[in-house]
């Protein structure tokens, strides 16, 4: 019988971070919806790294790393599906509300959220502080719930933002207690990238704050993402013992100073992680 040829796919599939991955001879690999993906996550690095929240048709080949008429099949397919919206006078496509859908999706199924969730709210009412949910993603954290202060930044409150896992307190908190061979798959995925002058991106010294993490059950990130930012993580554990997710508060100096935060934060962190976990 022949091979359907968009069962194998000589470019390298992309993961959830839109990183090369591995190329895929599994013959139950289908390319052509991998590409399908791949055009919807250059959004999200268009927003990242270029501040685009539309592209064009060529922008999109390009990052999308396909010729234009793939693309344009791609596009046009997606926009049909209401995945992406076509700006009828300027012809650039920007995600339609069909994505939501994918959350929406995950969320409610995901029982780690239902739990956590009204933990979480009754937590950020103790200081009047953002309370989030961040699970392990590749080399990346993902906020899946986010319970914003008034004050918080718009950034700051939408969920499904990534951030690298080795700078990030609840990535931090995460690598903490994953399996040593799992934890260090996930550094030496990792780019180091500096996100502040204060981000530490040595690895020994990544290490060190991975092993401190571990002893004390928590982590503070101080302007490691956000300057001026101390943030508070510790581990959400299944019934299993294994770390599957963690709580973060972040506060802001100078309000909060690092005195303040660790009698304060760290206390309401851990009890709120640990309020989790007991009910997975």
């Amino acid at each position: 019988m022949a091979q359907d040829p968009q069962a194998k796919d000589s470019h390298a599939a992309l993961d959830p971070q839109g990183k090369g991955v591995t190329n895929r001879s599994d013959t139950l690999f289908v390319g052509s919806l991998e590409k399908g993906f791949r055009v919807l996550r250059v959004f999200r690095q268009a927003q990242r790294d270029l501040g685009l929240r539309d592209l064009s048709l060529t922008e999109i080949a390009k990052l999308a790393e396909l010729d234009k008429s793939a693309a344009q099949r791609f596009t046009n397919t997606l926009v049909t599906l209401g995945y992406l919206n076509k700006n009828p006078r300027t012809r650039r496509y920007s995600p339609a509300i069909g994505l939501a859908d994918f959350y929406y999706t995950y969320i409610l199924s995901n029982r780690i959220a239902e739990i956590a969730m009204p933990r979480m709210i009754e937590a950020s009412k103790r200081f009047d502080t953002t309370v989030n949910l961040c699970e392990l993603s590749g080399s990346d954290i993902v906020y899946t719930i986010r319970i914003p202060h008034e004050k918080a930044r718009y950034e700051a409150t939408v969920p499904g933002r990534r951030v690298p896992a080795f700078c990030a307190a609840g990535g931090v908190v995460i690598l903490a207690n994953l399996p040593a061979a799992e934890r260090d798959q996930v550094l030496t995925d990792s780019s180091f990238r500096a996100y502040t002058d204060h981000t530490i991106t040595d690895l020994a010294a990544v290490y060190k704050r991975i092993d401190t993490a571990r002893g004390k059950g928590f982590d503070i990130g101080e302007s490691q993402i956000i300057i001026h930012e101390l943030s508070t993580a510790a581990p959400v554990f299944n019934s299993e013992g294994r770390a599957v997710a963690a709580l973060q508060i972040p506060v802001y100096q100078p309000d909060w100073t690092l005195e303040r935060t660790q009698e304060k934060i760290v206390p309401l962190a851990i009890e709120t992680a640990r309020a989790i976990s007991y009910s997975l």
